[in-house]
């Protein structure tokens, strides 16, 4: 079931899957781009996107923004979330778009472009993991992801945004106008504490499978995106992406907040050069 609601040139709905439902922003006109946000994000982060003649389909994952909560695990792992969004795309987008994701949302697009590569037209990844290779550091990001789970149960979201804000992969951020930082902690603020756990749990970095050898099996054309500041994903960008990768000066991991003016020409140079 879709409920829509439409403001100016701004369309909301939530789409039903039984007992719990997505949240899904669309602004613009044109062919569709499916965005995927990041962790305790929500498809606000979008705002400053706008790509000429491309509608940008904003959904919330589950448990964030205008989502549903639910308070079970299941609807939160990548296997249950994989065939949901399918869904609420297919509901809004139809058979055929441009998938684009940020942090944990290039790891949910490139795992989702893997498993319904029929449909996505052309992939984007913004500072996204290939997941982690080795197995023992795949285990132990695991442990880290249920210890921090934990802890923001036992906490409140204040502290959940302090600390998150503080890691030195958002460094970078500091250097944003107030009211862009005032926007970033207000959409931290708004999320619940054990929607973030069962996030972690269910699909966070340790939770998600190693796809850096099926790389060659993507058939669309492919950008991936990093800051210059940002040394981690720059290098996974460098390693697994090579003549794809499109490195931003002096911004860090988040991109399309950072620096939305280079973001927006390198999206539009890339679907253009790739006739989209």
């Amino acid at each position: 079931m879709i409920q829509d609601i439409r403001t100016l040139d701004i369309q909301r709905m939530q789409i039903h899957m039984g007992e719990y439902y997505y949240g899904v922003t669309v602004t613009g006109t044109g062919k569709p781009l499916v965005c995927f946000h990041g962790f305790s994000e929500s498809g606000s982060t979008w705002d400053g996107i706008e790509v000429q003649g491309y509608r940008l389909i904003r959904i919330d994952s589950m448990g964030h923004g205008r989502s549903a909560r639910p308070m079970e695990l299941k609807p939160y792992e990548l296997p249950q979330m994989l065939s949901d969004l399918h869904r609420v795309i297919y509901a809004v987008a139809g058979e055929r778009y441009a998938l684009m994701g940020y942090s944990m949302g290039a790891r949910l697009a490139l795992v989702y472009a893997l498993e319904y590569p029929q449909e996505v037209s052309h992939l984007v990844l913004e500072s996204g993991s290939v997941g982690i290779e080795d197995r023992v550091e795949r285990q132990d990001r695991y442990v880290a992801d249920q210890g921090l789970a934990e802890r923001i149960r036992a906490h409140d979201i204040t502290w959940f945004s302090e600390t998150w804000a503080q890691l030195e992969i958002f460094k970078t951020q500091q250097g944003l106008p107030t009211k862009v930082q005032q926007q970033i902690r207000g959409r931290r603020l708004l999320n619940s504490p054990h929607a973030l756990a069962f996030t972690l749990e269910g699909s966070g970095q340790g939770s998600m499978p190693y796809v850096g050898h099926r790389l060659p099996e993507l058939t669309m054309p492919v950008c991936y995106i990093s800051g210059e500041l940002d040394a981690k994903y720059t290098a996974i960008g460098a390693k697994y992406f090579g003549d794809v990768h499109r490195i931003v000066p002096q911004v860090g991991h988040n991109v399309h907040v950072e620096a939305p003016e280079a973001y927006r020409q390198i999206l539009e140079r890339f679907f253009y050069t790739c006739r989209y």
